[in-house]
């Protein structure tokens, strides 16, 4: 559903299916819905860039296939010129990033980082910090559980004594049993804390020359951070990235030297595919003039002259700036309608009536792959006779069979082939004119047609003609469907 609302300050507001869009999108739609074939109207046949689509299409499966080998092909040697490209633009800065890249690995590589060795460190730096508290509080807890000291007997001695004790008596009551029980549990417990501060005391060596060593590591790993990461791993990380960006710097050449021998390769097959599309677009050409030619001829315009332009690099040419996704083919519809003119671009030499005649005459045979639904022709009538009016109205029935048509038209003989007939009329009403369309019944269209036979005075003689004309446009629709 299309729809424009126009309003009295100049600004208007277009949708599709209640959506907002620009103007640009509703006309783009909309040459895709309705086919306009008039004098001042556009036409889609008269765009050269839709000529090449219309005769491929035409063409059906002995051109799509080629076309679509030449569409990958192309799509392929695209790619590659835009990878040769880049490389070749990059080349000029890839030493001084070789320079750039080797440095920060080296750099990186030369610190030896492990992952999570800065908490390590952290924590080792906190022991060292806090040596002599350490040192106090290991030796005040190993007297305390197992020396002893001036103030009495050791913790460890104390519960021995305990234990001792509860032997004596754990077997003559369950609350002494399990009362020695946690007893025991404590003794062993403690006697194995004793044996870890006992390490710790042993172990514990104050190192002035270490925490040096460790701020100085530190403030390596924190210098590395600030270029690098965040973290020990992202650094590393970012190591491999720079390890593979520098390898993909110094294999460039060799890459560079692979694409080029690829481009050629792939070249030669796009112009050897975009040769047999050529050759089989003039096929599919020749069959198109024909047929146009044909219907053209039934049309009234027999001395007129219809070609399909085909323009191709010649072979010394240089293919590359003529290739597309199309191929190379420029194409053209030209026709010249009087005897003696040159073939000209279609928007150029043919009148409104004419252009009327010759978009039947295509749509005609563009029926089975015409994909435009809705067809208007006006004025189609202009400069024709009786005979080939008839014959308008007989193609246009046919094409009715495919698309929706809408013809503006004078002659009876194009009126009564219509299924729905429409009158249009202006009138003046208090000085202002008003335009009315309505849908004509049976007795309605007999008198139309009688009008449109003989004028405005109508006999009983021109509705009977305009019956019997009637009755034959239907005998005529029955024997085309």
């Amino acid at each position: 559903m299309l729809t424009r609302h126009l309003s009295r300050s100049g600004r208007s507001i277009c949708r599709i299916n209640g959506q907002t869009v620009a103007l640009s999108v509703l006309k783009e739609l909309g040459q895709k819905l309705v086919d306009i074939h008039g004098q001042h109207q556009h036409q889609s046949l008269l765009n050269p860039d839709y000529h090449i689509e219309i005769l491929d299409r035409l063409g059906g499966e002995l051109i799509a296939g080629c076309k679509h080998k030449v569409s990958s092909l192309y799509t392929r040697w695209r790619t590659i010129l835009n990878d040769i490209d880049m490389i070749s633009r990059s080349e000029r800065d890839s030493e001084r990033m070789k320079d750039l890249l080797s440095y920060q690995i080296n750099e990186i590589e030369n610190a030896r980082l492990k992952p999570g060795e800065d908490d390590e460190l952290i924590q080792e730096r906190a022991l060292l910090q806090n040596s002599e508290k350490i040192n106090k509080v290991i030796n005040e807890a190993y007297d305390i559980l197992y020396s002893g000291s001036d103030n009495g007997m050791a913790v460890f001695d104390q519960v021995a004594i305990v234990k001792e004790r509860l032997t004596q008596i754990f077997s003559l009551n369950d609350t002494f049993a399990e009362i020695s029980h946690v007893i025991d549990n404590i003794y062993y417990q403690i006697e194995d804390v004793i044996d870890k501060v006992r390490s710790c005391r042993d172990s514990f060596d104050y190192n002035p020359g270490r925490l040096d060593e460790i701020e100085s590591r530190l403030l390596l790993i924190n210098s590395l951070k600030r270029k690098y990461g965040d973290t020990i791993e992202e650094i590393l990380e970012l190591q491999e990235r720079l390890k593979n960006e520098l390898l993909s710097i110094e294999t460039r050449q060799d890459r560079l030297e692979e694409l080029t021998r690829q481009e050629k390769e792939i070249y030669s097959q796009l112009v050897e595919a975009c040769t047999e599309l050529s050759h089989k677009r003039r096929a599919t050409a020749k069959m198109f003039e024909q047929r146009v030619v044909e219907q053209l001829n039934q049309l009234g315009m027999e001395k007129t002259l219809f070609q399909v332009s085909i323009s191709t690099p010649d072979d010394k040419t240089d293919y590359a700036s003529f290739i597309t996704s199309l191929g190379f083919d420029k194409i053209e519809f030209i026709i010249s309608p009087n005897p003696g003119e040159p073939l000209k671009p279609l928007a150029k030499i043919i009148s409104g009536g004419e252009m009327s005649r010759v978009m039947l005459a295509f749509k005609t045979v563009l029926a089975g792959i015409d994909d435009i639904p809705v067809l208007i022709f006006d004025e189609i009538d202009v400069g024709i006779s009786g005979r080939i009016a008839s014959v308008v109205g007989e193609k246009m029935s046919s094409l009715s069979q495919s698309h929706q048509v809408i013809c503006v038209t004078h002659l009876p003989q194009i009126a009564v082939m219509a299924d729905t007939h429409y009158k249009i009329e202006k009138q003046i009403e208090e000085s202002r004119t008003r335009t009315t369309v309505n849908l004509l019944d049976e007795k309605g269209r007999q008198k139309e047609i009688a009008n449109l036979i003989g004028g405005s005075e109508i006999s009983e003689i021109g509705l009977e003609h305009a019956q019997e004309l009637i009755d034959m446009a239907k005998g005529m629709k029955e024997a085309i469907n």
